[in-house]
């Protein structure tokens, strides 16, 4: 196969005008729709975990915390605000898509067409949205395959001073971005361009990436790696993961496998091999569906450019078109909230999607608190602690209590665990439990508690995660030092 390599500056394209316009167009849509609903409950961990900064958490590195405290801080308790870190990734995300298309020599009709495809996508829409880590994690894949891309196209071996910047700091998002990483070298060594190994600025980008991820990895080491605790925990919980990648969108499936197709026939198919090679992976350490995200930017520039030269005529013109426009329809009620919070919470738990349940009813988690608390009197308030089952519950009961006159929560739950336990001096516990029915009494209290009665219920409108938990009333036989051991817990 013949390699066509170009300098740096070989090229001088004018800007994509319609590439333009649909950036600004994700920007506006994710913009206008980012106040709807209410925070996802990992945004609102996210949140409380910027509050105590730190190189790693037991469940998760630091940025996408800092990213949190940085989009709360333009705008505090603004959910419109902590998603703008979310928006700026996703557009960052589909740019880069059409950034590897023009590095493969695509035309600027197959950056459009693989850019436009990309944000039909489901898992566009839903990190998009949402501030997760697998929001940032997919932006720094994508930048990762397009400087890789580049590098490929222009020999410029400097580059890898870049790459190992952007995955030094995005190691530092999530590790999962490392298994991808590796599923690259390896296609690397098995396809090539391997020439591009045989550099010292590659050996000087590997020690970048490792001196930017060290202090995580020693807070990790410090602590018996937790992060491998959560890891475990989520390969048990984790479907089958190809036929999960519907989430992809079903009707864009066969347009990925023609992108992987032309990835095999070009001088990029190392990006074909590292999507086989990371899904493999993947199945094989139980990872979730939604791991393979970070493969698909080279797959989908890969498709861009099939699809243009597909599209010649203008009956294959209006059958892609058609093909993007109902996989828009198909995503963007499950991705983004357009339908009314109540049919979309029922659509969301028929289709097995969380995305708005997750987003709905945690107020009502602290208005179920604030009655518990108000049935004590205020000498037995200033025992009263907070504590509850998941670290989802804590972070509503943090943020949505001080308007309710609420103590802080405690939680023996991932990141909460190592904030420390209750004073001793508390005596009487609010308990949030995961029961539903008195009695489901919570395990850890059959011991712990000299009476416990149930003293509220969550009440919401509509079918949340939290509707019709408990809240029960526990006055403690024994200090929380000696309890804490026993409750805390990753997963």
């Amino acid at each position: 196969m013949t390699e066509l390599v170009r300098s740096p500056t070989s090229v001088r394209r004018e800007s994509n005008r319609p590439l333009l316009v649909l950036l600004g167009l994700v920007a506006t849509v994710l913009t206008l729709v980012s106040n709807r609903y209410g925070y996802y409950n990992d945004e609102m961990y996210f949140l409380v975990s910027g509050r105590h900064p730190a190189w790693s958490y037991p469940d998760q590195p630091p940025l996408t915390p800092l990213l949190a405290r940085f989009g709360d801080s333009l705008a505090p308790g603004q959910v419109w605000a902590l998603r703008i870190p979310a928006t700026v990734c996703a557009v960052l995300t589909v740019l880069f898509v059409a950034l590897l298309v023009r590095e493969m020599g695509g035309s600027r009709r197959a950056e459009l067409i693989a850019a436009t495809a990309f944000s039909c996508s489901t898992m566009v829409l839903i990190t998009g949205h949402v501030l997760r880590t697998s929001t940032t994690d997919l932006c720094f894949a994508a930048a990762l395959s397009w400087l890789l891309s580049r590098l490929i196209a222009t020999r410029n071996h400097r580059l890898w001073l870049v790459i190992g910047l952007v995955l030094g700091i995005g190691l530092l998002n999530k590790m999962l971005l490392a298994l991808w990483v590796f599923a690259v070298l390896v296609a690397l060594i098995l396809v090539g361009p391997r020439r591009i190994l045989h550099s010292r600025w590659f050996l000087a980008a590997c020690l970048i990436a490792t001196a930017l991820w060290t202090p995580y990895l020693s807070w990790q080491a410090n602590h018996d790696w937790p992060q491998l605790t959560m890891a475990s925990v989520l390969r048990a919980q984790a479907l089958g993961l190809l036929p999960s990648q519907v989430i992809v969108g079903p009707l864009l499936l066969p347009l990925c496998v023609a992108g992987l197709v032309w990835l095999w026939r070009s001088q990029f198919r190392l990006f074909a091999v590292a999507f086989i090679v990371f899904a493999a992976l993947l199945m094989a350490t139980g990872g979730k569906a939604t791991y393979l995200a970070g493969a698909y930017p080279g797959v989908f520039a890969g498709a861009g450019i099939a699809a243009d030269q597909w599209v010649r005529s203008r009956r294959n013109a209006l059958a892609l078109y058609g093909v993007l426009g109902l996989s828009l329809l198909i995503a963007a009620p499950i991705g983004l909230p357009l339908l009314p919070e109540r049919t979309a919470v029922s659509l969301g738990n028929a289709l097995g999607f969380d995305q708005a349940r997750g987003q709905s009813g945690w107020p009502a988690v602290a208005d179920a608190v604030a009655r518990a608390m108000n049935q004590l009197t205020p000498a037995e308030r200033s025992r009263t602690v907070i504590y509850t089952y998941s670290y989802t519950q804590a972070s509503a009961i943090q943020l949505f209590g001080p308007a309710r006159d609420l103590p802080p929560a405690y939680s023996g739950h991932n990141g909460f665990a190592y904030w420390g336990p209750p004073p001793d001096s508390a005596d009487i516990a609010v308990v949030v439990d995961d029961s539903s029915s008195p009695e489901e009494v919570p395990e850890w209290t059959r011991q712990a508690c000299q009476s416990l009665e149930p003293a509220a219920m969550v009440e919401t409108p509509i079918a949340t995660r939290e509707r019709g938990r408990l809240i029960w009333i526990c006055h403690l036989r024994e200090p929380w030092s000696t309890l804490w051991p026993h409750l805390t817990r990753v997963g």
